[in-house]
């Protein structure tokens, strides 16, 4: 029962420091206007996911 818990703790904490990531993606990408730094906050997000990468330049493009 204790390692379920423990368990619990763990996936509820790591949703909480994603929840965080995001909104502190959002707030950042919404604040700025330069293309350079919304690249690179993008770049930093997806540096493990190349096709996300991708998807997010291309939307971030079209609504340009």
């Amino acid at each position: 029962m204790k390692k379920e818990n423990d368990k619990l703790n763990k996936f509820k904490a790591d949703g909480k420091l994603k929840s965080n990531k995001r909104d502190l993606f959002v707030s950042y990408s919404k604040k700025t206007n330069n293309i350079d730094d919304k690249i690179a906050l993008i770049k930093f997000k997806y540096k493990d996911d190349n096709e996300q990468l991708v998807k997010s330049i291309k939307n971030l493009m079209k609504k340009d």
